[in-house]
């Protein structure tokens, strides 16, 4: 018998890998981008012992609404057809953790330091296992374009947007400060 939510992360994979099916990592070995996700979801069951199946989906969907449309419109469908698949709990946590584009990117990361501590739980867990997996990819393989400084400067601010976050999950919060120290080993500021 499968355990109840299974099919739904399936599902999910699918969609996601489907939207992200163009797109890779911003780091030298050009990683196919789904891995992220994935890694995210894998996360939180993991080494988080979250079992919720409602955060692992929306993990697996968290960058879909973000990084894969090209208009409001389009992103407008986009979350109206995730709705309709995966319900309005998922497309409501999903949101939660999803960017607006249409800001300026130093707005867009600012706002996400003033909204840690009002997100839900869920949220909160699903944010600090992206920042994790972010500062894991930074320190394996960074973009080729960012500086020290620019790493340093990413590191700084994923370190203001988790202490919003804390609270939810006390092992997810130590692998993030174990995994941004060995960032600052490798790129000292």
């Amino acid at each position: 018998m499968i355990a109840a939510g299974i099919p739904q992360i399936f599902k999910a994979l699918e969609f996601a890998s489907h939207r992200h099916r163009a797109q890779r990592r911003k780091g030298t070995r050009k990683i196919p981008y789904i891995n992220h996700p994935i890694q995210v979801a894998s996360l939180l069951v993991n080494e988080g012992g979250e079992t919720d199946t409602v955060l692992l989906t929306a993990a697996i969907l968290h960058d879909v609404i973000e990084d894969t449309v090209e208009s409001v419109e389009e992103r407008n469908e986009l979350m109206a057809e995730i709705k309709e698949i995966f319900g309005e709990e998922i497309l409501s946590l999903t949101m939660e953790v999803t960017d607006d584009k249409t800001l300026e990117k130093k707005v867009r990361k600012q706002l996400q330091i003033e909204h840690a501590n009002h997100i839900s739980v869920r949220a909160k867990k699903l944010k600090i296992a992206d920042k994790i997996t972010n500062l894991r990819d930074i320190i394996l393989d960074p973009p080729d374009w960012w500086t020290p400084e620019r790493i340093l400067e990413y590191m700084n601010w994923s370190e203001r947007v988790v202490t919003g976050l804390k609270g939810v999950n006390p092992e997810l919060e130590k692998i993030f400060y174990d995994t941004l120290a060995e960032a600052k080993k490798k790129y000292p500021g």
